[in-house]
């Protein structure tokens, strides 16, 4: 049987003990005199300076960019923000002609990344404590569409039951109103619930502090809760909403089909009562349903009246009987075509309500990209694409002056209702007081013309969006910035006297 290394290191120190000679030891194990020569010699050194079960540490060859080392240390303390390529194209003045990955590594090696801490599971007592958080998902339903959908949870941190649903969007209005149905669902509020960093939350950290979004603080005042953002890049620290997602993932989504984001939802309320109030946990070692019965007296409850999570925004009626809302048209009844309407979304429901605040239609709200959803009773006869009579009446609204100015195209103009129904679609971009100073210059001069109404409109009046609500949130915002920032704005003047000053 042939002997392996270790054997002959063994056999050689043996026989030297024996007093065997080098020549004698090589010729009888049918080694060299030199091998036999460096086992004695490594034997002698290792009784000498101890022994060790530690690998003995392989010995770095040296390199090209050590002699440039020097350099570089003092370029890291002056710069420590100095990135690998421009490490590199600074060596390469130096005379340094090596490759980049050596220089990375030495960067590496210098700015070693401090170890995160240990994150420690901690449990909260009945009632104290929810996470919440959001996950995308894509789908391909059933009847052809495909869509890309945000999954809303918000777990119980004691119990481990949760509350799931499926929306288009991740914005303001979503996130209160999942928050809304997830209380009803539980029969209660939890005292503070967890967030990472998403805007509609937190606007901005400063000096570590979370800056909330006041929106978001009027809702959660309103419901009793506190809520705690936590810092960034740490979404360990709310586990329980994130493993959470994985058994949503592997369970309700996994192997099952469905025709559309109805069913989805359907099917999500029927697993969240079913399965995973059912389920033994993990952690636990009880069922979620069963926790939540010793949890269910520690939730605050609910307020009498629940927040009003509607959207609400202007939009002009178009003349074929329609508005439009998240790129869906919603009809309304012929006779108010071209009217400033206000809407309401409630998330479930679109209402539209006529200038005295009089609802006048009423449609389930549709998802993005849907087809018109049109109410038979609001178009109950088939009519002219610019019915001249509705638009005469709609223009006379506006006092003598449109009464005038709508007798006037009538004589003169041959597509009389084009003219009309451009004039009082105006009022989606000008204000009424503006429009109607604009037609009286029109019959001063006797135009009786839609663009002669908008020239002057442009000339004389200042454009303007339709108040929504999202839009006067973003004013808000907005000023709140300005004033902040303390930055007095300067007058034309001075930047026209700068640029008047001749060079030296």
């Amino acid at each position: 049987m042939p002997m392996t290394a270790d054997d002959v290191v063994n056999a050689v120190v043996a026989l030297t003990h024996r007093g065997w000679s080098q020549r004698r030891i090589a010729n009888d194990l049918g080694l060299s005199r030199g091998r036999v020569r460096r086992i004695q010699d490594r034997n002698r050194r290792q009784r000498q300076s101890g022994h060790s079960t530690l690998p003995t540490p392989k010995k770095r060859r040296r390199r090209m960019l050590d002699l440039h080392e020097p350099f570089m240390e003092g370029q890291l303390e002056t710069y420590p923000d100095i990135t690998a390529v421009k490490m590199h194209e600074k060596l390469a003045r130096e005379g340094f002609d090596g490759g980049m990955t050596a220089v990375k590594d030495w960067l590496r090696a210098r700015r070693k990344q401090p170890k995160k801490e240990p994150v420690r599971r901690f449990e909260t007592g009945p009632g104290e404590q929810g996470q919440m958080d959001w996950s995308p998902y894509g789908f391909e339903f059933s009847d052809g569409t495909e869509a890309k959908l945000e999954c809303f949870s918000l777990v119980l941190c004691f119990s481990r039951r949760q509350y799931i649903d499926f929306c288009e969007h991740q914005d303001f209005y979503s996130l209160i109103r999942h928050h809304v149905a997830a209380f009803e669902y539980f029969g209660g509020v939890m005292q503070e619930i967890l967030y990472d960093n998403q805007k509609t939350v937190v606007i901005r950290w400063e000096l570590g502090t979370p800056i909330y979004n006041v929106r978001f603080l009027a809702f959660a005042t309103h419901y009793g809760f506190r809520p705690r953002a936590l810092p960034p890049r740490r979404p360990e620290l709310k586990g329980k909403v994130e493993a959470l997602f994985q058994y949503v993932e592997g369970n309700c989504l996994n192997a099952e089909t469905f025709r559309n984001l109805a069913h989805l939802r359907e099917h999500a309320r029927w697993w969240m009562q079913n399965t995973s109030d059912l389920h033994i946990h993990d952690t636990t070692g009880e069922r979620p349903i069963d926790r939540f019965q010793r949890e269910r007296d520690h939730l605050m409850p609910l307020p009498r009246r629940p927040y009003d999570t509607a959207e609400v925004g202007y939009r002009v009626i178009s003349e074929e009987g329609f508005i439009e809302w998240d790129t869906v048209r919603y009809s309304v009844p012929y006779a108010h075509i071209l009217e400033l309407a206000i809407v309401r979304d409630t998330g479930e429901e679109i209402v539209v309500y006529g200038p005295d605040v009089s609802e006048i239609a009423r449609h389930e709200r549709a998802p993005r990209g849907h087809e018109p959803v049109v109410e038979p009773a609001h178009h109950p006869r088939k009519v002219r694409r610019n019915d001249i009579d509705v638009l005469t009446q709609r223009i006379g609204e506006l006092g003598d002056v449109g009464v005038e100015f709508a007798a006037g195209v009538l004589r003169t103009q041959r597509c009389r209702g084009a003219h009309l129904a451009q004039v009082l679609a105006y009022t989606a971009h000008y204000a009424l007081d503006d429009l109607v100073r604009a037609l009286q210059r029109a019959v001063r001069y006797g135009s009786y013309d839609a663009r002669t109404v908008l020239r002057i409109l442009q000339t004389t009046a200042q454009t303007r969006t339709l108040p929504d609500t999202s839009v006067v949130a973003a004013n808000q915002r907005l000023a709140a910035v300005a004033a902040q920032a303390g930055v007095t704005p300067r007058a034309i003047d001075d930047y026209a006297r700068a640029l008047r000053k001749k060079k030296p």
